[in-house]
């Protein structure tokens, strides 16, 4: 990052916040659209600004903008845009809600159609921000019951887990010596489903990066890469379907029915190599603290359920040998 840009982000005075705006791309989601604002009224009636959702029909051919014409509550304001794109996908959709979101004074919360925000989502998500974070990582819960029930499912989910779970290990040991991050791992989730921006940071960084999907990962980085405060709060929940058709290319869904269907599955983007992974930590103690990679993007050819497996022994010598001894103080050893 240039020199100068990262003063100016670092020595940014954050405006305080008056309102709440809830972005909210839609295409297609009349049959989920009520409870999605049902969950948005409740939420809304816990916080204590005002709560305006904006809502992009974009390229829709049911009746989704009828029912958020037609839905009203007390404690929610709503506004409906209605576009179509020539070329409709998850990335401008997202984009032109989140410009349209970015208020002065304005926390822009983001989630999407098909999903139901807890109760406390919101007041969670101002919480974490009026702490210092200007940027709020939510967490989301999926019914994927049958993903697992299928065999290709369950290998690479938990491939997944055991390797994901180590690596996280060292992500987190890669904020700790750069100082972004606190004691306590993150859950590292970053989905537009359960998302939070300054709207001031928001415009500070350039807006959502130009993709035409990931743009929840790239929007993250993006800020991080920038100087933002990144959080992830376990107490900002949505709840998202675990549908097999979805809107958005290269999304959840598409990925949902890979994993069902291919023998030795494709893992998720995210998953490193313990090659970049041994690097990236051997950068960390050499003193580089640039953020972690953009989870938008494979780094190398992408990873399947049988790589990850047989680079478990591996991940683990390095986060046993080399990680937790780095970290731990002098003469203590790992529980």
């Amino acid at each position: 990052m240039d020199g100068s840009l990262s003063t100016i982000v670092a020595a940014y005075s954050r405006p305080v916040l008056v309102q709440i705006v809830v972005a909210i791309p839609v295409r297609n989601e009349a049959r989920r659209l009520p409870r999605l604002l049902r969950a948005l009224s409740t939420a809304a009636m816990r916080s204590p600004l005002p709560v305006t959702a904006v809502v992009l029909a974009n390229n829709c051919t049911d009746g989704s903008a009828r029912i958020v014409r037609s839905f009203t509550h007390p404690s929610l304001r709503l506004e409906l845009h209605q576009v179509d794109f020539p070329d409709p996908n998850a990335g401008i959709a997202r984009r032109v809600v989140l410009d349209l979101a970015a208020r002065p004074g304005a926390l822009i919360l983001t989630t999407d159609g098909d999903a139901a925000p807890h109760a406390d989502w919101i007041a969670a998500a101002l919480r974490a921000a009026d702490a210092g974070a200007d940027l709020v990582c939510g967490r989301i819960d999926a019914d994927c019951r049958h993903v697992l029930a299928t065999a290709p499912g369950r290998r690479v989910t938990q491939a997944e887990a055991a390797h994901g779970a180590l690596q996280h290990e060292i992500r987190h040991a890669v904020d700790l010596l750069a100082g972004r991050q606190g004691p306590e791992r993150p859950h590292y989730i970053e989905s537009a489903a359960s998302m939070a921006i300054r709207s001031d940071g928001f415009r500070l960084i350039g807006g959502l990066p130009d993709t035409r999907s990931s743009e929840d990962r790239a929007l993250v980085h993006q800020a991080e890469s920038h100087g933002l405060a990144i959080r992830y709060a376990d107490d900002m929940l949505a709840t998202v379907s675990g549908r097999l058709h979805g809107r958005a290319e290269g999304g959840m869904a598409e990925a949902l029915r890979q994993r069902m269907s291919d023998d030795d599955p494709l893992a998720d983007q995210a998953m490193l190599p313990v090659p970049v992974l041994a690097d990236l930590w051997s950068r960390a103690t050499a003193g580089d603290s640039r953020p972690w990679p953009s989870r938008a993007l494979s780094l190398g050819n992408r990873l399947r359920a049988s790589d990850l497996e047989a680079e478990l022994p591996a991940l683990r010598r390095l986060v046993e040998g080399s990680v937790r001894p780095r970290l731990l103080p002098r003469g203590k050893s790992a529980a």
